[in-house]
């Protein structure tokens, strides 16, 4: 790329970075995104992308740069950008809604679907495994058809396997995601891990009508997985980067301690998070890798180089 088309292309970045911050960003936060060495040379840049000519519009019809003392802020009277920004969830709708159309269109639709496809997975990535997929599809189906199953379900606490005969009832995908079903052995609602359940298959027990006080266990399961952190609920301190401390937020309340430390070239921040249930509580750390790292209490982080020591043995 020649030195010209570089700069161009430096600019139009800028643009694109400002005007997808309408809040405006300090300088320090644009040069972390921009990459500039040095805040003199972004200033530099800043104010040649304000004397930016497109005729016949003046700089000031076309690009308003506005800096507060604190903040940079951008207005485009002029759309040179008009991209239609969408959420990750529509972009999700939207490749699904584009896969339905390529297997009924004709071959016309189909490259061009598979050319839009592409373009979604360059914003939202996407692989060919998805977690529980085919477990998933199962058991949506077994719900609507109101089949009973009989699966192997992975007891963490006890670390072995079991066999039980049930009737879904709810694929629950809120937070981590649970079967609520009947069992059909044990006589009660029961809820599985999706992720706990290893295979299911269905089974030649009859299905049955609920009992009458499914609403009443369904609303008990709901405050169970949502209730509110108490003076007496355990608390852990974990850093975590970013990315993880935003997933974690899905799951468990986060309460921001407001302190960083950086390792690795990593910046970490430390919030304090509640322990709902010990061993998924471990489980779901380990599956952050190394970015959360438990700083208290002392027991589960030790419990924790336990699980890790363990898994090394087993491979090794």
């Amino acid at each position: 790329m020649n030195p010209s088309t570089l700069r161009a292309a430096s600019k139009l970045n800028l643009i694109r970075i400002l005007s997808s911050h309408p809040e405006g960003l300090t300088l320090e936060e644009l040069q972390r995104i921009t990459g500039h060495k040095t805040l003199t040379e972004l200033k530099n840049e800043l104010g040649e992308l304000y004397m930016i000519e497109m005729y016949p519009y003046s700089p000031q019809d076309c690009v308003d740069i506005d800096f507060d003392g604190n903040k940079v802020k951008i207005s485009l009277p002029v759309a040179i950008d008009k991209a239609l920004p969408l959420t990750p969830e529509e972009w999700i709708l939207l490749r699904d809604l584009v896969f339905a159309k390529k297997d009924s269109g004709s071959a016309t639709d189909l490259q061009l679907a598979e050319d839009i496809i592409k373009k979604i997975n360059a914003v939202i990535p996407s692989g060919v495994w998805e977690p529980n997929e085919k477990i998933k599809s199962f058991l949506k189906k077994s719900i609507q058809d109101k089949c009973t199953i009989k699966m192997a379900y992975w007891k963490r606490d006890r670390n072995e396997k079991d066999d039980r005969y049930v009737q879904p009832w709810i694929l629950w995908e809120e937070n981590d995601s649970y079967l609520l079903a009947f069992d059909l052995q044990r006589k009660g609602f029961r809820s599985f891990r999706l992720d706990c359940i290893l295979n299911a298959e269905i089974s030649n027990e009859k299905a049955i009508e609920l009992p009458e006080n499914a609403k009443e266990w369904l609303n008990g399961f709901n405050q169970l997985l949502n209730h509110e952190v108490h003076e007496k609920e355990s608390l852990a301190t974990v850093f975590l980067t970013d990315a993880s401390a935003y997933h974690l937020s899905q799951k468990l309340p986060l309460r921001d301690l407001h302190q960083t430390i950086t390792f690795n070239d990593t910046e970490y921040y430390l919030y304090e998070v509640p322990i709902r249930e010990e061993n998924w509580f471990l489980m779901t750390i380990l599956g952050y890798g190394k970015s959360a790292i438990i700083q208290s209490p002392p027991n589960l982080k030790a419990k924790l180089v336990e699980q890790i020591l363990g898994s090394i043995h087993n491979f090794a």
